[in-house]
């Protein structure tokens, strides 16, 4: 009866560690949840109830009950084209608002240039501006 009154402290405080490692982890998983839909939400809840149906039900009603906004299936992502458009139109029209600037550091470029070679560099002609 020595021994087993010995290995109760142990027991114990592995007993404790694992409940805290588990609430650590059911915490990091609750922070994980970033619904983007009700489909979405009702999966996430599905996986953290292990597959538990019933459980799921209980926190999805939990959780969705005050989100009103949220859309019941994924909003459709836009296509690499429509993206990669949207880019180009920003990359211009900041080429086009800064043209003045741009202009004015390659002259300050040709002037070093121009100052390490011990030469002039004959003026350069204007940019033309970027047409719309």
């Amino acid at each position: 009866m020595a021994g087993r009154a010995d290995t109760r402290p142990a027991i114990i405080l592995s007993l404790m560690f694992n409940r805290k490692k588990k609430e650590l982890r059911l915490q990091e998983q609750i922070a994980m949840i970033r619904p983007t839909s009700k489909s979405e939400l009702k999966r996430q809840c599905l996986m953290l109830s292990h597959l538990d149906v019933d459980k799921a039900e209980k926190m999805y009603d939990f959780l969705v009950k005050d989100m009103e906004g949220i859309p019941d299936v994924e909003p459709a992502s836009k296509s690499f084209m429509q993206n990669f458009g949207e880019q180009a139109t920003g990359v211009f029209g900041w080429l086009r608002e800064n043209q003045d600037m741009i202009g004015q550091g390659v002259d300050f470029i040709r002037g070093i240039i121009a100052g390490r070679k011990g030469g002039k560099l004959p003026p350069a002609n204007p940019l033309p501006p970027i047409n719309n």
